[in-house]
């Protein structure tokens, strides 16, 4: 991973793993956050940073908190 991510790559796969479990598809996640299909798919497959926006609209979408994608 590059950038200042962060989520490390054991919480981008919790997030793939809530998608899983609710149903969830990039597409509609995306549309549900507003983040495009690109970049949330370069984020769901760790080639891509998180910073806190993105990942609070994520964890608004998928109904989880945010301390479950980013612990203290």
């Amino acid at each position: 991973m590059r950038g200042n991510n962060f989520l490390g790559d054991e919480k981008l796969n919790r997030i793939k793993e809530i998608m899983k479990r609710r149903g969830i598809t990039q597409e509609e996640l995306s549309h549900m956050t507003g983040i495009s299909q690109t970049t949330l798919s370069r984020i769901v497959n760790e080639r891509k940073s998180i910073n806190l926006e993105t990942a609070k609209k994520i964890s608004k979408a998928l109904v989880y908190p945010i301390e479950y994608l980013w612990p203290d």
